[in-house]
């Protein structure tokens, strides 16, 4: 690992869409990147698409473009627009920073060098060739990469699925020895449970590795697992902060094996359909998005991928069952379970020993979490 205080230290810099959405956010943007140059660190920026739905350039507003027309929609030209919002992205900010007098490079997923699998919407990375960046590096510039995405060996565009930007910048920081990756989105970090859900669910100073990819694994929406993973065999340090303030954020630390604590965080599933075939089948190993309830049931996200997805289902196993409005929470333990608790409308289902999960439809999701909150979180 690179000594924190030697000039050559790298730090990766991710920054979420409503970062980098506005000429007000981005400034914010800008001193954080500043603090980072100016400290003499070579500095590796990975942004996501500008804005939210609605907004030009936005992920959302691009697949619009494409749905409108018709669906289904192909999926590898799905990801080729999905892609475009974080490379407009990565050559804005480039441009911007060296406006600001800090000379930077805009890299694409292939320019980055991120070698990935042939799974349209959820690609796994590969393998990453960082001499592009670190000549770049070494030349005293920034390297602003657009999130999300790399390329197959035959050169088609590849998205990385949910949380990808995190993804793309955990994976580059551990294939740069990074000092640290820090991610930056809107939020003061990582909280024991969604606020939106509960207003008085507390930000974490710290979290080990392996609760916080149960977390990411079970639904929580601040990093995606495989960008926890990406971390694993590097340990690289992973902070979660929040881009409009000064607060330190949250800590994801590699734990001893043996490490326990008593922290318990809550995550939920939302917008799941319930699929049901008429016999046995091994559904995952076509589509490993799915999760298993049992040999003929498993739930699959209701996203811009379903319909491409259920007919790819169809054409191998035949007839089967949807139904809507499905989600699940997860109870998500530092240490072994000790009991379990039954709530009404709701369904334990098979999990990690450091996880209960209950399946419920959506219209019981904000109550569950609620007593679940005040069962197992509440200090």
């Amino acid at each position: 690992m690179t000594d924190s205080n030697n000039k050559d230290s790298i730090i990766v810099m991710k920054f979420g869409g409503t970062s980098v959405q506005t000429k007000e956010s981005q400034q914010h943007v800008i001193k954080h990147i500043r603090r980072n140059v100016e400290s003499r660190k070579k500095v590796v920026v990975v942004v996501s698409a500008m804005g939210r739905k609605g907004d030009p350039y936005a992920t959302d507003t691009l697949i619009s473009l494409l749905k409108d027309a018709g669906e289904p929609v192909n999926p590898s030209e799905l990801d080729s627009v999905m892609s475009i919002g974080e490379r407009l992205s990565s050559a804005y900010f480039a441009h911007l920073l060296s406006m600001k007098g800090m000379p930077a490079v805009a890299f694409t997923g292939r320019q980055a060098g991120i070698l990935t699998d042939d799974n349209p919407g959820n690609a796994k990375i590969l393998d990453i060739k960082t001499s592009r960046i670190l000549k770049t590096l070494n030349e005293g510039k920034t390297a602003v990469v657009a999130g999300f995405q790399g390329v197959t060996s035959k050169g088609d565009i590849r998205t990385l699925g949910r949380g990808g930007s995190d993804t793309s910048a955990v994976a580059l920081g551990s294939s740069l020895d990074a000092e640290v990756v820090e991610i930056y989105s809107d939020v003061d970090g990582i909280a024991n449970c969604d606020p939106r859900q509960i207003n008085e669910a507390v930000f974490l100073d710290s979290v080990s590795v392996r609760q916080v990819l149960s977390m990411a694994n079970e639904g929580s929406k601040v990093i995606h697992p495989r960008a926890v993973k990406a971390s694993l065999k590097t340990k690289t340090e992973i902070v979660v902060r929040n881009t409009f303030k000064e607060q330190s954020g949250t800590k994801i630390f590699h734990n001893a094996h043996n490490h326990q604590s008593g922290q318990v965080v809550l995550a939920y599933r939302d917008e799941l359909v319930l699929i049901e075939f008429d016999k046995k089948t091994d559904a995952i190993r076509l589509v490993p998005e799915l999760i298993k309830l049992d040999d003929k049931k498993f739930l699959l996200k209701n996203d811009v991928y379903l319909k491409s997805r259920i007919k790819k289902l169809q054409k191998s196993f035949g007839t089967l069952k949807e139904d809507e409005d499905w989600a699940t929470i997860s109870v998500i333990f530092d240490k072994n379970i000790t009991e379990k608790k039954s709530i009404q409308n709701a369904k334990i289902i098979q999990s990690n020993k450091y996880v209960i999960c209950y399946l419920l439809k959506e219209v019981d999701l904000s109550a569950s979490i609620r007593a679940l909150y005040d069962h197992y979180v509440r200090l």
